[in-house]
């Protein structure tokens, strides 16, 4: 199966136009074909001209594509620790495609060459920590917590912290603790950072977040960690 879109393509979203400039990731799966990500370049709506500025697509086949957008939506401008939505492809149509913002990297990929230092872990940790406040003080379960879910930006030149933003992101599985999918332990997220309510699914809600960020911590603080599932 090839990807649905193109490079060098230019797709028109409701407030601009894109044009792509690089596959970040394709994933098969769900129901086809999955584009995780895309680097591009706004255009301008009149002339079209590349801007440089690089954002990153979505697109899916899938409910959580169109939650994903709904959350986002919801949670607009109420916290600079979750991405952002930028726009929405109208053209085409299908497959449908969101716009959010581009990162640098996410936290798995900045750890994998050097570990995280206390005052980076600390610098971390608190935005995390702010972005879950906005979704669970509204009822809402992220369910996906884990390093490659944390996006950062790089700083430039020396510093004792090697990000400037770091945003929580992937929020296609997000939804209200008191959704069915909570009451009825739905299983969620990655094996290693999963919750004991969720590994048993026996219903969870806005702490199972909170499982899921500690057990990272701890693995980034280098505790011991014993997963017994």
């Amino acid at each position: 199966m090839s990807a649905p879109f193109y490079i060098g393509q230019r797709l028109k979203g409701k407030l601009n136009w894109y044009n792509i400039t690089k596959h970040l990731k394709i994933v098969f799966g769900w129901q086809g074909v999955r584009i995780e990500a895309r680097e591009l370049t706004t255009c301008t709506n009149s002339e079209r001209s590349q801007t440089g500025q690089s954002v990153v697509i979505k697109s899916v086949r899938h409910f959580r594509l169109e939650n994903e957008r709904d959350v986002l939506k919801q949670f607009q401008g109420r916290s600079p620790f979750i991405r952002p939505l930028i726009d929405e492809i109208i053209e085409p149509q299908d497959p449908p495609a969101i716009v959010v913002k581009f990162l640098d990297d996410h936290l798995l990929n900045a750890t994998t060459s050097k570990h995280l230092s206390k005052h980076e872990i600390k610098y971390v940790a608190r935005r995390v920590l702010q972005a879950l406040s906005v979704l669970h003080r509204d009822g809402f379960v992220h369910t996906d917590i884990k390093p490659d879910n944390i996006l950062v930006n790089y700083r430039t030149g020396a510093g004792s912290i090697r990000f400037t933003d770091v945003q929580l992101a992937d929020c296609g599985s997000t939804v209200p603790a008191c959704s069915k999918y909570a009451k009825d332990g739905d299983l969620i997220g990655a094996p290693i950072w999963r919750s004991p309510e969720a590994q048993l699914q026996i219903g969870w809600d806005t702490s199972t977040d909170i499982w899921s960020f500690g057990a990272m911590v701890c693995v980034y603080t280098r505790h011991a960690f014993v997963i017994g599932f």
